[in-house]
């Protein structure tokens, strides 16, 4: 049996890979730094200020390590004028320890006090090594377990400031619960700097329960509509809420009705995920009065306020989304209406001021106002406004010909039943155009978008509402040059919600116009080539480019079209958009029917333009084999009448189309009448297809046709007005439609006129 040596080197490395394991540290991060001012003109030792606190929810196993640090290694000093205090439900405990005293241990040392302090305007975090307390350990404030921990930074007066602030342990957070406070940094009304127009409180920065909230000031400050107050401080308070009564407690009877608020994972109510609803407020240098009125206003609805969490994921149908519902400070219920100092107090409430939404991973929701007035919450699915259009002239493939197209727009509200749903009137249209490939995103606004304002105002708060109707502007002129466009659409109610395409694509959101494509093609398609005949034409008995009836004849021909595509070329069609060049096309050409014929390539692209080519030719009957007979008596006596008869056949296998007898009388008599029959038989039934008529001196005799078995035979009957003596010499000729090649067939009988 073999025995294991006990070595003492491997047991102690086990030992210290054990101990690190339990020690594995996690730096929950508390409060970003607050730079150095004076403190509320209320404050005092007596009348403490609260400008940072925080519940967090750990779940902690022996042995507990825990301690409170400017940096994630656990080894920053902390610098907080005055106090941090720590509950976790044995009493509320000022933590700072090693720094000056007054009423209580500081969270700073003799150089602040002597010197710091003054440094108005100063990051703690760059003094916290020269100025604060070495890190505090609250290891023994914690037990194994659940524990709710709440942690404060508080002022008892002339200055404060806060280093950031992290809870480096072995505990793991399992979420925060409200309510807290985070308070920012100073908005210097001259030059203010990047980072105080864009203040970011951060509720809870653990992975995957993150919950924060931004308040962004510099686009407006770029684009010159900025008013602020010097000294300017933001302060963001949250409160966490139950999402199972949300609905029916503060949006029944609002155009919100059908909404949720968004679970946020990192938020806890009673223990389980809840819903964030923020307050932001401002207070103005050492005045203690906070509001949301009290913060910088602008001239456009370019503040953004932006919501960043995670949470569960959820769907949405089309023409449903987020709403980021801003509402008065302190709102708690149904009972809704803006600070009359907020400039928003003609405006319904609560507003849904989201233009954006992307996630997760984190969700953000990003939203738009002039003045914070000052509760946000991020709420979902909201009923979006319908757009419908009509485009005047449009061709498969949304294509027209025109460079001016009319539009005709028409913004319908939603409807729901639930929760007492009432709609919101249409505020606004707005629309532009722009390429397939650079749409660009709803938010920010476009500047060169058109704007359509809805004539009947949005009614007051509290003034009641009769039913929402639609919205239908007058039809637009949208002008562009040749080329393909998309136009984008939004149509906005007077609650603030906006008509965003909310897009799911592996599961991340995104927010963008509607869109339908107009594309603009003025010009023409061309006939390319053709149309060529195939055989080509010939001359025929006499008659130049002819062919005889019933050749087989083809055309060839070919269309283009260098923007919206053929869709159809002579005989052939196409879809929209596919065909630039056909290629060589063939199609029969019709020889059945004697006479000139004109054979024509119509082209056509998918905007509707057209072009044609033609091509003419002569169809001739086939040659016939004609041959004619006439007899008349030898002699005649002045005054007396006589009988020609006339007999016209078709020796040949074609028909003879449209044969014609013509008899010119000669001087010497007069007309008395004429007759032809032609039998043609067809069941058992004949009938006489010729006859004859008289103009000009000239007997003409026709038929349909005639064949080897349907010959023509005529006669016709004169005067002799001639004197004895004289011959009268009279010619028939036969002719039809068909070509003769060896000439005109004709007859001649004479007849002398005597006694």
């Amino acid at each position: 049996m073999t025995k294991l040596k006990f070595v003492p080197q491997f047991a102690a490395l086990c030992l210290a890979a054990t101990a690190s394991a339990a020690y594995s540290q996690n730096a929950i991060q508390l409060f970003s730094p607050v730079n150095n001012r004076y403190s509320l003109s209320t404050t005092s030792p007596e009348n403490l200020d609260v400008f940072n606190s925080t519940i967090l929810n750990l779940s902690c196993t022996a042995p507990i390590t825990a301690k409170l640090s400017s940096t994630a290694d656990g080894t920053g000093n902390v610098l907080v004028d005055n106090y941090v205090t720590v509950n976790t439900g044995q009493g509320t405990q000022n933590v700072c320890t090693g720094g000056v005293s007054d009423v209580q241990a500081d969270c700073f040392n003799g150089n602040w006090s002597s010197t710091g302090q003054f440094d108005i305007g100063a990051d703690p975090d760059t003094l916290a090594a020269t100025d604060g307390v070495p890190p505090i350990d609250i290891s023994s404030l914690l037990s194994p377990g659940n524990v709710q921990a709440t942690i404060t930074m508080e002022d008892n007066g002339v200055v404060f400031a806060g280093s950031t602030l992290y809870l480096v342990t072995s505990c793991t957070s399992q979420g925060v619960t409200g309510p807290a406070q985070i308070t920012g940094n100073p908005i210097s009304q001259t030059n203010p700097t990047s980072s105080q127009l864009s203040q970011t409180f951060n509720f809870n920065p653990t992975s995957n329960q993150n919950v924060q909230f931004t308040y962004n000031l510099n686009e407006a400050q770029n684009n010159n509509n900025l008013s602020i107050v010097n000294g300017t401080s933001p302060t963001t308070n949250d409160l966490p809420i139950n999402p199972a009564n949300f609905s029916t407690t503060y949006l029944s009877g609002t155009s919100f009705s059908t909404a949720s608020c968004i679970i946020h994972t990192g938020e806890l109510y009673n223990g389980s995920p809840g819903c964030k609803m923020y307050t932001l407020t401002c207070q103005q240098g050492t005045n203690p009065e906070q509001a949301g009125a009290l913060c910088p206003v602008s001239k456009e609805r370019d503040e953004i306020f932006q919501e960043s969490f995670d949470g569960p994921a959820f769907t949405l149908s089309d023409h449903q989304g987020v709403g980021l519902l801003e509402a008065q400070d302190g709102w708690e219920g149904l009972s809704c209406t803006f600070d009359a100092a907020s400039g928003l107090s003609n405006l319904l409430c609560p507003q849904n001021i989201l233009t954006s939404f992307s996630g997760p991973g984190l969700y953000n929701s990003g939203g738009r106002g002039i003045n914070p007035n000052s509760t946000f919450i991020s709420v979902e699915p909201v009923l979006e406004p319908v757009t419908s259009y009509v485009v005047a002239g449009l061709h498969p493939g949304n294509w027209v010909n025109t460079t001016t197209t009319q539009v005709n727009f028409t913004v319908t509200p939603p409807s729901s039943t639930q929760n007492n749903f009432v709609a919101a009137p249409i505020q606004s249209l707005i629309y532009g155009t722009s390429s397939p490939t650079d749409v660009p995103p709803p938010d920010p606004p476009v500047s060169s978008d058109t704007v359509l304002t809805n004539p009947i105002q949005c009614p007051s708060p509290g003034s009641g509402s009769s039913p929402a109707g639609p919205y239908t502007p007058p039809a637009q002129s949208i002008t562009l040059s040749d080329g393909q466009y998309l136009v984008h659409y939004l149509g906005q109610d007077c609650a603030g919600t906006e008509e965003l395409k909310y897009t799911n694509s592996g599961g991340s959101w995104s927010t963008s116009f509607y869109t339908f494509p107009l594309n603009v093609d003025t010009v023409a398609p061309q006939v390319a080539s053709g149309p060529t005949l195939s055989p080509a034409p010939s001359t025929i008995g006499g008659i130049p480019n002819a062919y005889e009836v019933g050749t087989k004849v083809t055309a060839s021909y070919s269309c283009t079209d260098d923007r919206s595509g053929v869709v159809k070329c002579g005989t052939q069609t196409y879809a929209p958009g596919t065909t630039l060049n056909t290629g060589t096309l063939t199609s029969p050409v019709t020889t059945s029917t004697p006479g000139t014929q004109t054979f024509t390539v119509n082209a056509q692209d998918a905007a509707g333009n057209t072009a044609s080519n033609s091509v003419t030719y002569t169809v001739v009957a086939a040659a016939a084999n004609l041959s004619i007979v006439k007899l008349a008596p030898s002699t005649a006596k002045t005054g007396s009448q006589i009988t020609y008869s006339i007999a016209a056949g078709n020796l040949g296998n074609q028909a003879a189309t449209a044969p014609v007898i013509t008899d010119v009388l000669p001087a010497g008599v007069s007309f008395v009448k004429a007759s032809a029959l032609q039998l043609v038989c067809s069941n058992g039934k004949c009938t006489n297809q010729a006859s004859c008529s008289y103009s000009s001196n000239t007997v003409t005799c026709t038929a349909p046709s005639m064949t080897l078995t349907t010959p023509i035979l005529a006669t016709i009957t004169v005067q002799i007005t001639a004197q004895p003596g004289a011959k009268i010499t009279n010619t028939a000729t036969i002719t039809s439609e068909n070509p003769e090649g060896k000439g005109t067939p004709q007859w001649s009988a004479t007849t002398t006129v005597t006694k």
